[in-house]
């Protein structure tokens, strides 16, 4: 009996081995003044996003498979892009994706761009990607013009955050 009780232990306790109970997305913003563009790079769990896009019915396998397939793709970006924006001077970025890998440690990084863009004094960003999915989710951006970095925060009671731009 010991055995048996165990076992059904060790065997339930893996299922939290499984899970985390941290949920995290990053984005790094850069402003390339030559171009006029925003380029952006956004890292999230992979296994997270394939999840919620695999339960949408937007794809029907690991994403890894997919980085190539122009319809994941397409779902990728307008779930990215549902969940992250950015305002200027009263436009909002017209950002579009320029790919997605997979890296080994189980993180998706997606590559998206917005052109014709000329800042002023502010940018208004919201970034709440997976916040409606996962109660813990927090996200962090790091902007950067002209060598200068700056960083948001985004939780669940602050999904949007203004940065001052320096010039």
């Amino acid at each position: 009996m010991k055995f048996i009780f165990l076992f059904l232990s060790s065997f339930l306790l893996s299922f939290g081995a499984w899970s985390h109970n941290y949920y995290f997305g990053f984005a790094e913003m850069q402003y390339n003044e030559i171009n006029h563009t925003l380029e952006t790079t956004i890292v999230l769990s992979a296994h997270d996003l394939e999840d919620v896009l695999i339960k949408s019915k937007s794809i029907d396998k690991s994403l890894e498979y997919l980085t190539e397939d122009t319809l994941a793709q397409i779902a990728v970006e307008k779930f990215i892009l549902n969940s992250f924006q950015v305002e200027f001077d009263n436009q909002k970025a017209d950002f579009h994706l320029l790919g997605f890998d997979i890296s080994p440690n189980g993180m998706i990084q997606i590559y998206l761009l917005a052109e014709n863009v000329i800042l002023d004094e502010k940018i208004n960003i919201t970034f709440s990607s997976m916040m409606d999915i996962f109660e813990a989710q927090q996200n962090k951006l790091t902007f950067i013009q002209n060598n200068n970095k700056q960083t948001a925060v985004f939780l669940q009671n602050q999904k949007s955050s203004v940065i001052q731009l320096k010039n």
